[in-house]
């Protein structure tokens, strides 16, 4: 099968050599050189975000990326990356009516407005191009956890969906929201967020350096969640109440760029005003290097984030043999099994997360097996070869006659 990615606002290459990346970027490396292993090609369309990408560039074997001119080339945020969506789908129309791709799988709103757009100009002489949208989050089930509105996203996620042949989301509540703007429940598949188990994985070298020299009783915490909206204030809250932790966030702009940061400059004055500065480290984004390292060298995955769509952040830590305390919101409910692989909370607020912490600190039996359960629920259901699997069946499901070849497959394997 050709499959033609559209990920408007990701960056693919830097995912694949181990950069540090957004959970987007990562989604999409990492699917299509598992979709290429099974026997498809793939092909990634992308924003050009920098002059020094090359127009084409290949990701391993079968799996290309094509960066398309839209607007400035200098990395834009999703919102200021949107007023460039129709140069975008022009830049994309003319490709795919060349390629002839037998699917196209959009990641994201805009890169779905960008799709519906590409495809009926690629199509005008032809059958329509099947159309798969994946969101990797909804401001509808935003809203829901306590963020900010933004209606014009919210009204375009509700179009391209309804545009789609099917969608698939990240959790069971992205489903329940699409649902709830008239999608049909069978035109929905949840296929979650995976986790690369040869990278992160309970065996491997540790870093600590990152951390102060062990006390007895110190626990170490580790967060890789976003400074600005992503609970990393409760997180410094919560580390007050725990006088024997420590903890590093891993997350934020590249670690020489910190100091300049609002963020990261508000986070460290709070640290001072609490009286918790020495025992808060900001890294910075790490690569896929260091990360594992930095998990497997902590005790305890925590997150204070008000809604994790993807829960990327927290299957890695699962990977690596953490313990996980967070609230029990999108994506992490469907990775973390309550009182088997870490403790989900009904709130964020640092009283109720400083309990979990303090609970698994004083019982290390239920901690360690917490981790292992957690690490074998990583390689058994969140591997990308298996969301990969996944992922083909919703090709089949969104292309014509493919239902119907699933269920003779299916038959096949009953005999």
């Amino acid at each position: 099968m050709k499959i033609a990615m559209v990920a408007e606002h990701t960056n693919p290459l830097a995912a694949h050599k181990g950069e540090p990346a957004c959970g987007d970027s990562v989604h999409i490396a990492a699917l299509s050189r598992q979709l290429a292993k099974l026997g498809h090609r793939v092909t990634v369309y992308a924003r050009r975000h920098s002059p020094a990408l090359a127009e084409r560039s290949r990701m391993g074997r079968g799996v290309t990326v094509e960066h398309l001119a839209a607007g400035p080339e200098r990395p834009l945020e999703e919102s200021a990356a949107a007023d460039h969506t129709g140069d975008f789908a022009r830049e994309l129309g003319p490709r795919l009516a060349e390629e002839s791709p037998d699917v196209l799988h959009a990641f994201g709103w805009t890169s779905g407005l960008a799709a519906v757009s590409a495809a009926q100009d690629a199509a005008a002489d032809s059958e329509p191009l099947p159309i798969v949208q994946t969101f990797h989050s909804l401001n509808a089930a935003e809203q829901r956890a306590g963020l900010s509105e933004r209606a014009h996203r919210a009204r375009i996620e509700a179009a391209v969906a309804g545009r789609a042949d099917h969608v698939s989301v990240n959790s069971s509540d992205q489903r329940f929201e699409l649902a709830r703007m008239g999608l049909q429940r069978d035109r929905v598949s949840v296929v979650p967020f995976g986790v690369d188990t040869d990278h992160f994985s309970v065996e491997g070298a540790t870093s600590a350096e990152t951390w102060s020299p062990r006390k007895s009783g110190c626990t170490r915490l580790v967060a890789v969640t976003d400074l600005a909206g992503g609970g990393a204030d409760a997180l410094l809250h919560t580390l007050r109440r725990l006088p024997d932790a420590e903890l590093t966030i891993a997350a934020g702009p590249a670690h020489a760029e910190l100091p300049l940061d609002d963020d990261a400059r508000r986070l460290e004055l709070l640290a001072k005003e609490l009286g918790v500065d020495d025992r808060l480290s900001l890294t910075g984004p790490l690569d896929r290097k260091e990360l594992p390292r930095l998990l497997r060298s902590a005790d305890v995955f925590v997150s204070g984030s008000p809604y994790e769509p993807s829960g990327g952040a927290v299957l890695e830590a699962m990977a690596c043999g953490l313990p996980v305390v967070a609230r029990g919101v999108g994506s992490v409910n469907e990775a973390v099994l309550h009182g088997t692989t870490g403790t989900l909370l009904r709130t964020a607020r640092p009283d109720a997360l400083a309990r979990a912490v303090r609970s698994l600190a004083a019982e290390p039996t239920m901690a360690t097996a917490y981790g292992i359960a957690g690490s074998d629920r990583a390689a058994s259901r969140f591997t990308w070869q298996r969301v990969a699997a996944e992922t083909e069946r919703v090709y089949q499901r969104a292309c014509p006659g493919g239902e119907a070849e699933l269920q003779h497959a299916a038959g096949d394997g009953a005999h």
